[in-house]
């Protein structure tokens, strides 16, 4: 069992939220019971996540896509009053994390894919190159198509790509979910090969005339690694019971 109030230090602190900024709010974005024992996270809030922490008795829900969000409407209607009101009805704490677990050096989404890939993380500091991701190197340099297998087998699906960089990859970089707008800045870094988890419909022109190798594999798929290992590192510190629900998302 952890306090409320102890859970959410150690998070904030473990993450260093505070040195982050991002469009959602960090942290404890609904209250519910001051003792904790039990968490049920997840990649995205719904009420499939929410009717299944009550099923499992869970005091707390921890997410990396939350309730609130910047330039979202305020008022609590239709879908949003009704997640809300299962929360609060349950005495359910919602604690939230966005940038902060994307970027995390020990359980961030982009580290841990580079790491399930072989690639070993470049030592600069989270987010000062390219933006969002995280740059890593093979040694030796692999080739694309063992790139691709590297990266299906991590993430448990077929990967879908646009190939027109080189056939060997040394340099790699990582935007884990909504990569797809990282495009122009990656173009700049040099890399070999961008991993991702979406695409838009002016991707595959940008890459071609870029000369990149661009793969997306789902935004879903990309940011499951993060949040099952912060999951694990809470059971560890903290000494509470936690377990992923995992609602499968093709996107």
């Amino acid at each position: 069992m952890v306090r409320r109030n102890v859970l959410l230090k150690w998070l904030n602190e473990y993450l260093s939220v505070s040195s982050v900024s991002d469009y959602q709010p960090n942290g404890l974005q609904i209250e519910g019971k001051d003792r904790i024992e039990r968490i049920t996270g997840a990649v995205s809030i719904s009420l499939e996540v929410i009717d299944q922490a009550v099923s499992e008795d869970a005091d707390a829900v921890l997410v990396h896509h939350g309730m609130f969000w910047k330039n979202d409407d305020v008022t609590l209607t239709g879908y949003r009053k009704e997640r809300v009101a299962r929360i609060i009805a349950h005495e359910i704490n919602l604690f939230a994390y966005h940038l902060p677990l994307d970027l995390h050096p020990e359980v961030g989404h982009n580290g841990l894919i580079l790491k399930g890939i072989g690639a070993a993380p470049d030592p600069v500091k989270e987010g000062e190159e390219g933006g969002f991701g995280r740059k890593g190197a093979f040694s030796p340099p692999v080739s694309f198509e063992t790139l691709l297998e590297r990266t299906g087998r991590l993430l448990g699906r077929e990967v879908r790509y646009f190939h027109h960089g080189p056939e060997t990859v040394g340099s790699v970089y990582v935007v884990s979910g909504a990569g797809r707008n990282e495009i122009d800045t990656v173009a700049e870094l040099g890399v070999d090969a961008y991993i991702t988890g979406d695409a838009k419909e002016s991707t595959p022109y940008v890459a071609s005339e870029t000369r990149m190798n661009y793969i997306y594999a789902g935004h879903y798929r990309t940011e499951r690694l993060g949040v099952e290992a912060l999951l694990s590192k809470i059971q560890e510190c903290v000494d509470v019971e936690t377990c992923f629900c995992d609602i499968d998302n093709d996107l």
